[in-house]
């Protein structure tokens, strides 16, 4: 394949979701109205939500929480009647007893248990849409698991980006797993093929992001990835591989993101609801995104992973892949077996077939069915008894990463003395493969005053860098600026097929200060 370079800068869509505010209700005890929010990371100085206040409730197909009808209610303080309803509907697993339960007049719906899909409605006060204590336990909990790595700061996210678009731009090819995750593939001498595969969870919560966001993370997706399918096996990655990605999981994360009131590929859905703001019930308008034209299909995704297709090595074929299963359980002993994924993982199951939010979510949790199978069923010692991943080198030009450390890339004096001579800096630069990269390394010293620094700005040239090694260089230098000041220093490397333009500046600064007379030692 051919080696893309980053077009955009990283932090694209990433530095100003996070303040955009904004909350999200969630229906809580008689002791806690709602008013909770999955928030934004690091928005607007909210603080950073509990998640085990978000509970499944009552959604459409398109995932919206279906709001309580409208009723009249009584004002507790007052006595007037009021408008309330619209609350969210929480879900209770089992039905739950009402012998004794005295609702008084504000809670009318339902007045009985009330069987829904998923489970049983739960008794909401209708004048501030709380839950009653004494049915406070019977609301579910979604679970996130490792996915509440998402309330990490836009920074974080950023960086894992970064991290990804690497892996696959340097990558001689790039491929997707059985359960279909991203893999980065370098050819090695004798025809040796060293592989990573995409799977922090963290790095796939970036892309899900980035790719909801924009529609692209800056480098092609490899061949077999679309959009929204890899959106969704991003967030199957990083969920527990024991747990469940289900809708509310998918909606409230959403939220979590930002996603709900940001710029997004998909268009927008709104309900009204009512909540506690600020101690007063208002009407408050909610955002979710509108999956509708997402189409989905378990035969199809896994008829067609691995991709491309290796297994096995002679004749490969679609949709099949390897793993360890019991060949006699009576001794026991094991084999590798070669064979179709959607009958080892799903039985042949074909699972939600009709798309929207429900198949989007069925997409991520079968990707995290299938790779939590191959943890229970792994390839003994892979690297001998597996087929090897297919690697395509690349004949077009060499790639690299060339960097600057923000911490040691860059030292120079923090302090020094007006008039000092040989007092040195030293730059390095790192390439972080794979090619050998060659180019050159710029540092500049200004000063506050102006008045121009002997030898700056000082070049330096490397040639045919390994991948994984440093060039430094280290230069002697005079100051004479005739006064207290302050001198800016900027290092930039550079070198023409770098894939990555934004880790190749650094800067540092030095204070000078003057001596007094008489031989010096005076104070500045």
């Amino acid at each position: 394949m051919k080696k893309q370079p980053l077009l955009f800068a990283l932090a694209l869509g990433l530095g100003s979701v996070g303040a955009l505010g904004g909350s999200v209700s969630v229906p809580g005890t008689a002791e806690a109205a709602p008013g909770g929010s999955p928030g934004r990371p690091n928005g607007g100085g909210e603080e950073v939500p509990d998640y085990g206040d978000l509970i499944i409730l009552l959604r459409n197909d398109n995932g919206v929480p279906v709001p309580s009808p409208t009723v009249m209610v009584p004002d507790p303080e007052t006595g007037e009647m009021v408008d309330g309803g619209l609350c969210w509907q929480p879900i209770a697993a089992v039905d739950f007893p009402y012998d004794g339960w005295d609702p008084g007049d504000r809670v009318v719906v339902p007045t009985v248990s009330t069987p829904v899909d998923g489970g049983w409605l739960i008794p909401v006060d209708q004048y501030n849409c709380s839950v009653e204590a004494q049915f406070s336990t019977f609301t579910q909990e979604v679970d996130f698991g490792r996915i509440n790595q998402a309330r990490s700061p836009d920074s974080v996210f950023a960086s894992q980006l970064e991290d990804v678009l690497i892996k696959l731009a340097t990558a001689d090819s790039t491929s997707l797993d059985p359960a279909g995750r991203m893999v980065a593939s370098t050819c090695g001498i004798d025809e040796v093929t060293t592989t990573s595969t995409i799977d922090s969870p963290l790095q796939n919560l970036a892309v899900y992001r980035q790719l909801m966001l924009t529609g692209s993370i800056g480098v092609p997706l490899p061949q077999g990835a679309g959009v929204l399918d890899t959106a969704a096996r991003g967030l199957g990655v990083a969920s527990d591989k024991g747990g469940e990605v289900d809708v509310d999981t998918v909606a409230y994360l959403n939220q979590a993101m930002g996603l709900d009131v940001a710029s997004t590929i998909l268009p927008k859905l709104s309900e009204t609801y009512r909540e506690e703001v600020q101690g007063e019930i208002q009407l408050v308008t909610k955002y979710f995104l509108d999956y509708g034209a997402f189409g989905y299909s378990r035969a199809t995704n896994f008829g067609a992973l691995p991709s491309p297709a290796y297994i096995p090595a002679t004749g490969p074929q679609a949709g099949v892949f390897e793993y360890l299963a019991v060949l006699d359980p009576g001794v026991p002993t094991f084999t590798i077996v070669q064979g179709p994924i959607m009958g080892a993982v799903f039985a042949d199951e074909p699972g939600i077939t009709t798309g929207n939010i429900g198949g989007f979510a069925q997409a991520s949790d079968d990707t995290r069915a299938v790779i939590n199978f191959m943890h229970d069923w792994p390839m003994p010692d892979a690297d001998v008894f597996g087929t090897p991943v297919p690697c395509y080198p690349s004949t077009e030009a060499p790639t690299y990463d060339v960097m600057i450390s923000d911490v040691s890339g860059l030292q120079v004096p923090k302090q020094m003395v007006d008039g000092s001579e040989g007092r040195e800096f030293t730059v390095t630069v790192v390439n972080a493969g794979p090619d050998a990269a060659s180019g050159t390394v710029t540092v500049t010293a200004s000063a506050a005053n102006l008045v121009p620094i002997a030898g700056s700005p000082w070049t330096f040239e490397f040639t045919d860098l390994p991948a994984g090694f440093s060039f430094g260089a280290t230069e002697f230098f005079t100051i004479d600026l005739g006064e207290r000041t302050t001198i800016e220093w900027t290092a930039v490397a550079e070198a023409e097929h770098d894939v990555n333009l934004g880790n190749n500046t650094v800067t540092a600064a030095t204070s000078v200060k003057v001596t007094g007379g008489g031989g010096g030692g005076g104070r500045p």
